[in-house]
């Protein structure tokens, strides 16, 4: 496998058919500063997309340091720090309840795994429980290592996973705008029905590596902001393969989203995120020029590439930043 650092495109892929970008963390290269991944050193950077001050901060599955991910609590803190967004992600149940969740990804169909996240449910996924009143009973497992809020958020009996709906209510009206993870199979119409029946059109960008569902969203609704995401490694045909399913934006990993591929998205008339990977990911890195989240030089080096929005485990730390630039 590649190493996550290796800028070398892949062979380019055929555009017929929108395919699963790999949600797999490849291994990382641990000998490259992150400054030279991301080419700030090698390119010369105008000074007119350094540190943009306008550059969107974006709760990774809300608030996940201080409070449980994707959770009311973790959105409601999102608010209370002026996120200009928080992103999470969905799944349908079969009793038709969309349920915000994450889960880790043991399952080849991403079924949202249980077995780490909840207690007592080894070896089953999110879609394995038939109703909400199900979902309603799991308790997440306090020893989670992807779960980095203080423990005694995790013990709360008041906790639980909660649908799309009561999110949206929470979030509408308040100004912070929702990026919507189409992440289980069947949730693309079952979504945008919910979010045009709520009002939020507005307030509601979808994501997916899944990008013909991206593609649907733009045929039922062309105005609709959508967002292609890409793992690591980026295609060489990224930029075609995002404007073959009308994506009208462009999600890579933070440490893909280098000076040269920003301005492509850019050029191609499509905006731009960098997203962060969860914290047990992010506690594996080691570069030698930057820390782990909670490090600024991370952001700093982030918001030199020119990228409009960055999705981070730290949103609080992001704001600091950008009101100190």
């Amino acid at each position: 496998m590649q190493s996550v650092f290796t800028l070398l495109p892949l062979p380019a892929t055929k555009l017929a058919t929108p395919k699963l970008q790999s949600t797999t963390i490849p291994l990382i290269d641990e000998r490259q500063a992150l400054r030279d991944v991301l080419q700030l050193d090698n390119l010369k950077v105008d000074k007119a997309i350094q540190a943009p001050k306008e550059c969107s901060v974006i709760g990774h599955r809300g608030c996940l340091y201080e409070e449980v991910e994707n959770t009311l609590e973790g959105f409601e803190r999102c608010i209370a720090m002026g996120c200009d967004a928080v992103e999470l992600d969905v799944f349908l149940l079969k009793d038709g309840t969309l349920v915000v969740f994450h889960g880790g990804e043991k399952h080849d169909n991403n079924t949202g795994d249980l077995g780490d996240y909840c207690l007592n449910q080894k070896g089953r996924g999110i879609l394995d429980c038939d109703t909400y009143d199900e979902v309603m009973k799991l308790q997440f497992n306090p020893d989670c290592k992807e779960l980095v809020c203080p423990r005694d958020r995790l013990t709360d009996k008041n906790l639980k996973i909660p649908t799309l709906e009561e999110v949206l209510a929470l979030v509408k009206g308040t100004g912070m705008k929702i990026t919507i993870e189409l992440k289980g199979p069947g949730v693309t119409r079952p979504v945008l029905e919910l979010v045009q029946r709520m009002d939020m059109t507005d307030q509601c960008t979808y994501s997916s590596f899944y990008h013909d569902r991206i593609q649907l969203v733009r045929e039922l609704h062309p105005e609709y902001k959508t967002g292609a995401l890409f793992n690591a490694p980026v295609p060489s045909d990224f930029i075609q393969q995002a404007m073959h399913v009308g994506a009208s934006e462009v999600h890579l990993r933070f440490d893909t989203c280098s000076v040269e591929r920003v301005r492509q998205i850019h050029a191609a008339g499509m905006d731009s995120m960098a997203w962060t990977a969860g914290p047990t990911f992010m506690s594996q890195i080691d570069f030698k020029d930057v820390g782990k989240d909670d490090d600024d030089r991370l952001y700093a080096a982030l918001l030199e590439t020119g990228v409009r929005k960055i999705c981070c485990n730290r949103p609080d730390l992001l704001i600091k930043q950008l009101k100190q630039e």
